[in-house]
């Protein structure tokens, strides 16, 4: 098992370690604790992170940033 600090965590995410121990005090990742310091498992981090993937959709939504007109908008 390989064990992650909350940098190493942080960088993976690429987010700010504060967003990593909030995340992990709501209990929204899988972490524990050795002698008071938070730590994760990177087999689990990388489980979590899987299950957090929004599946993909051949149907995408082609605009950005715009919301399309409804019909008693266009007159």
């Amino acid at each position: 098992m390989v064990i992650l600090t909350v940098k190493d965590v942080s960088a993976l995410l690429q987010v700010k370690p504060s967003t990593v121990y909030a995340w992990a005090e709501q209990r929204l990742m899988p972490s524990f604790k050795i002698n008071g310091l938070l730590r994760f498992s990177e087999e689990d981090i990388i489980q979590w992170i899987n299950r957090c993937k929004m599946p993909s959709n051949s149907a995408t939504i082609s605009y950005i940033g715009r919301r399309p007109m409804r019909k008693e908008d266009r007159r």
